[in-house]
């Protein structure tokens, strides 16, 4: 039988590393403060190194004599390190967004730090649901995590009406407005990866 302790501990860490870098990458952009961008990628380069672990195990695991059992999880165990990755991308992608606004010392309107604020926190709260149910490392919890999964592509639709108003009455800069956007859609993807690793745990049997 296939032992994926270690895979299981790199993809824990991995989850703890995506946590940070994602409160470093709101830190960041609440106090604008670069120090904060540069400690957010020290936590992406580790989940990338953690990934090309996990990976090179893989790759020796798949030439050992691997039962159909083990090897969904080995496929089901790579597939949760991607998404954490990917994570890992969408916050960096945030990041440089951040970098530009505080060099430009671009404003976002009050109501736009709300709603940013919005979709942190319940984009927060899923991921810290998925870190608590992989150090556990059980399963079965993760299905609470997707019963209470929340819309978030209709909440970004809505803060995106939101926007267009605002940018219609003269209250952000060209510059801001793209910026803006562009968050809203980056955490919106954060939030995919997070509910596809959810739904990956649930396929760990």
């Amino acid at each position: 039988m296939v032992n994926l302790n270690s895979i299981k501990e790199k993809i824990n860490r991995m989850s703890h590393s995506a946590s940070a870098m994602w409160q470093l990458t709101y830190d960041a952009f609440i106090e604008h403060d670069v120090e904060l961008i540069t400690k957010a990628l020290e936590e992406e380069n580790k989940l990338n190194s953690l990934e090309e672990e996990i990976n090179k195990e893989i790759i020796g695991l798949a030439k050992a004599s691997v039962g159909p059992k083990e090897k969904s999880r080995v496929i089901t165990y790579a597939n949760i390190a991607g998404d954490f990755e990917l994570i890992g991308d969408y916050c960096k992608d945030i990041l440089e967004r951040i970098q530009i606004k505080i060099e430009e010392k671009l404003l976002f309107s009050e109501d736009a730090v709300e709603e940013y604020k919005d979709l942190y926190r319940k984009t927060k709260g899923a991921l810290d649901e998925v870190v608590f149910v992989l150090e556990k490392d059980n399963p079965a919890l993760i299905k609470e995590v997707l019963r209470k999964e929340e819309h978030i592509d209709s909440l970004v639709d809505k803060y995106r009406q939101h926007h267009d108003h605002r940018m219609l009455d003269g209250e952000c800069t060209p510059m801001g407005c793209n910026m803006f956007l562009n968050m809203l859609d980056f955490t919106a993807a954060v939030y995919y990866h997070i509910k596809k690793i959810a739904k990956s745990i649930l396929e760990i049997k």
